[in-house]
């Protein structure tokens, strides 16, 4: 689980205000009362994870879940010949361990931090405890593995059956989406590359530089060596609807 990698944080405060301002529905620690909150805050051990850490790791023995309490995760998958694959990125308010939560299992997939993290991490005694404690965490939890199964299903649906334009297109709206950064503002991605978009929706590396470099030229988006940006997110959707 990479405890090693974490520095504990002497005084946990509270959930950042990105986290107790964002919709129900997505984030755990949104509709609890402050009694629960207090309780989960209690329960939980918080650390810190400095850029490029790894909160888990794919194929280890999983434990329980990390909630994001201030700044970016990104999920990723170690797919054939050793390549990486970028899945979603996460913000505050959002967690990741998912799918399975409780019981025998490896991670799926990894989650690293992007820049500094602070997170906040319940493992399965701590969980079985909170939803014996608390109706209301352990409906919230039902509620964000939902929104998690929806976005995944979501984005496999979307991707299916579109020309390689749409289909990056539609990729890109939805972890600008994930990434839950003021739509009106710069969205960054993060570290994405063309290889990794290349293999996310089965298109070549040269067709995905082609696409990019429109979208540049364009101004929609901003590519560098360690990320991309999206300009203006309206223009991208607005490049699925033309």
């Amino acid at each position: 689980m990479g405890r090693g990698h974490a520095h504990e944080v002497a005084d946990p405060g509270e959930p950042c205000a990105e986290a107790r301002a964002a919709g129900t529905g997505r984030y755990v620690l949104k509709s609890l009362d402050k009694s629960d909150l207090d309780l989960v805050m209690r329960t939980g051990r918080l650390a810190t994870y400095q850029n490029r850490e790894h909160l888990l790791r794919e194929g280890e023995p999983a434990n329980g879940i990390h909630i994001i309490l201030s700044g970016i995760v990104e999920s990723t998958h170690a797919g054939t010949q050793g390549r990486e694959l970028m899945l979603a990125t996460w913000e505050a308010g959002d967690f990741v361990g998912a799918p399975y939560i409780l019981g025998d299992h490896r991670h799926s997939w990894s989650a690293r931090a992007l820049g500094r993290v602070e997170a906040l991490h319940l493992d399965q005694d701590a969980i079985r405890r909170l939803i014996a404690q608390s109706p209301s965490f352990a409906v919230a939890l039902i509620e964000c593995l939902g929104f998690k199964g929806e976005t995944y299903s979501m984005l496999a649906q979307t991707l299916a059956g579109q020309k390689a334009a749409e289909r990056l297109v539609l990729l890109l709206v939805k972890l600008c989406e994930n990434a839950a950064q003021d739509e009106n503002a710069p969205i960054s991605l993060g570290r994405i590359t063309q290889a990794n978009l290349a293999r996310m929706i089965g298109a070549t590396r040269q067709s995905i530089s082609l696409i990019l470099n429109r979208l540049q030229d364009e101004g929609i988006i901003s590519t560098g060596p360690t990320k991309m940006v999206v300009n203006d997110l309206a223009a991208l959707r607005k490049q699925v609807t033309d």
